[in-house]
């Protein structure tokens, strides 16, 4: 038990640091289980002595300790940094003051998380057991945890970790000893044909971007693609022809909030619907069999933890002076479209956080008299609790494969979720400090997204218009509108790095059979990141 809880520990920390820099540093978020769980059967083979069968249990419940302190470090990443983009003056203000920038942190994240923790486990009977949904990644998870004897996975996890460790070693040196290998090479040098201007192209050697493009495979190889080519044939073209006044940053920046705004105007089309829906849904099935009056009558200790973390959300909120009504609304539609997110993710493994952050955060712009902070912090309220309502399921699934009691899991939840909690600020303000928000290292385009939807009322109507069309093109041959902006607005050698990695899954035929190789590489190269923030 006491080696459990060590490496829960230890492993929540791992997870929280590397999140809060991925999600800053690329507009993807990619689960960070699989990886942790490698990493758990580790420590425990090397650490311990115990049977296969408590291997197993033990590293279950590190995993989901740790994958809370990824996604709540996730939602913060996507959307908080966004204050940086609207009130940069403030946002230094409170940099100048980390004890202030973490508590504000930890506060946050520890209100969303406990709601979002509390109401994955009022729905699990409902979605686990009577819905009987899928949650592929605590699917997946497990087969890895239970497949833990295989000597062969274990030593492409380990090949993966050294070989990288000795390659960034090699890359930037250490100590004394000085950089042996290039970080970059130049593809091709700018060049201008007629109205077009073909930036510098060079190629990064970022093991870590090709490792997430390989885990998520062609999901983003060809919106990335499509987003890189479209910056330089579309996006530059137009602004060198047609609006030859308007700086390239601005065009850009408005072109890009008409993505953003035809997006966000589709998904409000279905939006009422698809909420009734969710609600009728919810309280039918609750009337029918009486699953929510059944998880109270049987578990008052579940009643009573949500009324005490209801009442911490609403203080904090009182904290960062939100009205009662402004409380009661973000609390409200935040565990709605929780439900929704929770369906998904049951489905398809995937929770399109940002999404749904946007439905909670758009109305509450016109209903309520909130300053940009306040609406930055509804985004990432909604991002973490949301987030964390899918991992929390995801984890549950784990116990109901593995056998391993609810309660028993819980605790191990929110200790992940008190560790994060209490080094999120710590760590973010950290990477902040030393990479400086919009840098290359931390373009932080999820958050940057997020505050051209705020300030789109700024931007040139005719060139908002033209971004809305693109938008809505690339809806309607079904590309992802969120991907291509990402192509369009990361820097080239980013997007180049993530296709690199999708278009290695090319060479492989199951490219599941890679993710240990992949998880070592991915594993490594974060750690040694976060390690240069400390030199």
């Amino acid at each position: 038990m006491v080696i459990a809880f060590l490496a829960s520990v230890i492993l929540s920390l791992f997870a929280t640091a590397v999140m809060s820099y991925i999600s800053m540093a690329i507009p993807i978020g990619p689960w960070i289980a699989p990886t942790v769980v490698l990493l758990a059967l580790g420590l425990f083979k090397v650490f311990s002595s115990y049977r296969p069968a408590a291997i197993t249990r033990y590293s279950v419940l590190a995993t989901c300790a740790a994958s809370i302190g990824g996604i709540t470090a996730t939602g913060i990443g996507f959307s908080y940094p966004a204050i940086y983009f609207l009130s940069p003056s403030l946002f230094e203000q409170w940099l100048k003051q980390p004890l202030l920038f973490s508590s504000m942190l930890t506060g946050l994240a520890a209100t969303a998380g406990a709601l979002g923790i509390w109401f994955a486990h009022v729905l699990a009977d409902q979605l686990i057991v009577r819905q009987q949904l899928a949650f592929p990644i605590g699917d997946l998870v497990y087969k890895m945890i239970a497949a833990h004897q295989s000597a062969r996975k274990s030593l492409e996890l380990i090949g993966g970790f050294l070989a990288t460790t000795v390659f960034c070693a090699l890359q930037d040196g250490i100590g004394v000893v000085k950089s042996i290998l290039p970080k970059s090479f130049m593809l091709i040098s700018t060049k201008k044909l007629g109205v077009l201007i073909i930036p510098a192209l060079q190629f990064h050697f970022w093991p870590l971007l090709w490792a997430i493009g390989f885990v998520t495979g062609h999901v983003i190889t060809l919106p990335l693609a499509v987003g890189a080519v479209a910056k330089i044939f579309v996006v530059d073209a137009t602004n060198y022809v047609l609006f030859p006044t308007i700086t390239n940053m601005d065009f850009v920046l408005a072109f890009c909030s008409g993505m953003v705004l035809a997006g966000t105007l589709q998904g409000f089309v279905g939006l009422p619907s698809a909420l009734i829906q969710t609600v009728r849904s919810f309280f039918t099935t609750t009337k029918q069999r009486g699953v929510m009056a059944t998880s109270f009558m049987r578990h008052k200790r579940l009643l009573i933890e949500g009324i005490v973390i209801i009442g911490l959300v609403v203080m904090y909120l009182w904290i960062m002076r939100f009205s009662f009504m402004a409380q009661s609304y973000l609390v409200l539609f935040t565990l709605i479209v929780s439900y929704q997110l929770a369906i998904i993710a049951g489905k398809i493994g995937l929770a399109p956080l940002g999404r749904f952050a946007t439905f909670v955060m758009v109305p509450a712009m016109f209903l309520f008299r909130i300053d940009v902070v306040q609406i930055i912090i509804i985004a990432t309220f909604v991002e973490i609790c949301g987030g964390v309502v899918a991992d929390a399921l995801f984890g549950l699934k784990m116990a109901q494969l593995g056998d391993i009691s609810r309660d028993r899991l819980r605790r191990y939840q929110y200790l992940g979720l008190v560790i994060s909690a209490l080094s999120v600020g710590i760590i973010f303000w950290q990477l902040i400090v030393h990479f400086n928000l919009g840098s290359t290292e931390l373009f932080a385009q999820k958050a940057q997204t997020r505050a051209l939807l705020i300030n789109v009322q700024s931007f040139d109507v005719w060139v908002l218009a033209i971004g809305v069309i693109f938008g809505l093109l690339l809806k309607y041959i079904k590309l992802n509108p969120a991907l291509v902006l990402s192509g369009i607005l990361m820097p080239l050698h980013l997007s180049i790095g993530l296709i690199t990695g999708g278009l290695l899954t090319l060479l492989v035929n199951k490219k599941e059979e890679w993710y240990p190789l992949w998880s070592g590489i991915f594993a490594a190269n974060s750690i040694w990141m976060l390690l240069r923030t400390l030199w």
